[in-house]
């Protein structure tokens, strides 16, 4: 629910969080300018620019210690693939880089890039929450998300209100799917699974 200040509401269990700010609305073009560190797989920091170019889609975890954040980049990857080219993938967790090594032991087949808002200049973090609209009021963590861009442009915008399970990867990815031709190379290689398996 937003509200007058432009925050709004989620709900982790039985508490209410504030997330600060508006959320991206679809249609309109990725804000500012950042500088994310690197975590998991990722040689260089994740800039604005990188997200201004092709199709990306960007999912945001508040703690990967956690199995629904180990949930959202394990279904991510895998359903990804079913898109023929699959588009890039980035995750940006609130962790230390640190927390990536159990994701790393338990599923070393994942590669898609990793990175972490904990050892980022605070510039940079206000920034990109601000432009996803993840942010938490009065804390450190970010807001489970899935965002897909395509030059820059936001085509699909996931931010649940049930902050305690992850996005709903299939139905997301399968409303991408159906979006046209904004996303013309972003097809599946075969029909979409049923939603309910």
């Amino acid at each position: 629910m937003t509200e007058s200040t432009g925050s709004r509401t989620a709900y982790l269990g039985e508490t209410v969080i504030e997330l600060e700010g508006p959320a991206p609305q679809v249609g309109t073009s990725l804000v500012g300018d950042f500088a994310i560190a690197p975590a998991h797989f990722a040689p260089a920091p994740l800039l604005a620019a990188d997200l201004r170019h092709g199709p990306v889609v960007v999912s945001t975890l508040p703690n990967i210690e956690k199995h629904a954040c180990i949930f959202q980049i394990v279904d991510l990857e895998e359903e990804l693939e079913r898109f023929d080219p699959p588009p890039r993938l980035v995750h940006v967790a609130s962790d230390p880089a640190r927390h990536w090594t159990e994701v790393e032991q338990y599923h070393p087949k994942l590669r898609a890039p990793g990175y972490t808002l904990g050892e980022t200049e605070a510039h940079s973090r206000d920034v990109f929450k601000a432009a996803f609209g993840v942010g938490v009021r009065g804390h450190r963590r970010i807001a489970h998300g899935l965002f897909a861009l395509r030059d820059g442009i936001f085509l699909a915008v996931e931010i649940p209100d049930d902050q305690m399970s992850p996005p709903p990867v299939k139905s997301f990815l399968h409303r991408l799917s159906h979006v046209g031709v904004a996303v013309d190379h972003l097809t599946p290689q075969r029909p979409a699974r049923s939603l309910e398996g």
